[in-house]
């Protein structure tokens, strides 16, 4: 499957926990697209396990971090809650995000696995 605009930077620790971090920062008329990209990527990770995510030292398959900055001619960057529900699949935006049609929106996803997990990721999205 492809992904049109998270790209994926890929790290590998001593016991085969993977890491990928992607950074995007699309056009505001791209906004909805990404979020549902980055949607389309975490309800992936929780139908592969539906454990969910959590610490991978505590025995979870996997987990992440969704970080995101609105950003506006003339301002400063203002952070986004962002709140993935995995029962639909749907990734929630706050206010300010709404409030703002024209802001320019940068994310990053940060995503670790197993290597059991990083091996059926890297199969299904064609990562690194």
């Amino acid at each position: 499957m492809d992904l049109q605009f998270l790209e994926f930077d890929c790290s590998e620790d001593a016991e085969g926990v993977v890491c990928w971090d992607a950074l995007a920062q699309p056009l505001p008329r791209y906004r909805q697209a990404l979020l549902k990209e980055v949607a389309s990527v975490l309800a992936w990770a929780h139908g592969w396990s539906p454990q969910g995510p959590g610490a991978l030292e505590d025995g979870a398959d996997f987990d992440f971090d969704l970080q995101a900055s609105a950003l506006q001619t003339g301002q400063g960057p203002k952070a986004i809650d962002l709140v993935f529900h995995p029962g639909t699949g749907d990734i929630a935006c706050g206010p300010l995000l709404a409030d703002a049609p024209d802001a320019a929106l940068a994310l990053g996803l940060s995503l670790s696995g197993t290597p059991a997990f990083a091996q059926a990721f890297r199969a299904h999205w064609g990562a690194p």
